[in-house]
């Protein structure tokens, strides 16, 4: 009897092992996750988008206008257009560093503001984006020369759209 008890303990020991072997489904998709490693960016990288930025060559008669200040550790943006001499500010942007990665705010229209994650960034570009905002879905900001680029997308019921701008310095 005491054998039997003995060999029943050891069966009951070595089940106990085997399974604590086994690995929980959630530790084996953490472990087959792609680990990331992202360069930290602060707000100096993205100096050149500040400054006043004019562009009147996208839309007939009209004159969009973007204006970046950097102030404390947030670069503020404006935007507007100037059609028949009448200025109109239609957006709000903020661009601060979240988790050593630019977070765009975006507030247009006086709605509240939306929030846009970097998705890619250059020492001459940034991209944000967010999929679940219908009007954009994704914005970008590029180097050109002495010039910006802008580009934006919004989802329409004809597909994605995206709009172009390439502002020039404002010259004092």
């Amino acid at each position: 009897m005491n054998i039997l008890i003995i060999l029943l303990g050891t069966l009951i020991s070595c089940k106990n092992n085997e399974d604590s072997k086994t690995i929980h489904p959630l530790d084996q998709v953490h472990n087959n996750q792609k680990i990331e490693t992202k360069q930290p960016i602060n707000l100096f990288q993205l100096n050149w988008i500040t400054g006043i930025w004019i562009d009147s060559s996208s839309f007939p008669n009209v004159t969009v206008i973007e204006d970046w200040q950097v102030k404390g550790d947030t670069i503020y943006g404006k935007r507007g257009t100037i059609k028949n001499a009448d200025t109109t500010f239609s957006q709000l942007s903020k661009i601060f560093i979240n988790n050593d990665l630019p977070i765009y705010l975006l507030k247009q229209n006086g709605s509240a503001f939306v929030i846009f994650k970097t998705k890619e960034f250059t020492p001459t570009s940034i991209t944000f984006g967010n999929i679940a905002n219908a009007t954009p879905t994704r914005i970008s900001y590029q180097q050109k020369g002495m010039n910006l680029g802008l580009e934006f997308t919004s989802v329409t019921a004809a597909g994605d759209r995206t709009f172009k701008h390439i502002f020039t310095p404002l010259k004092d």
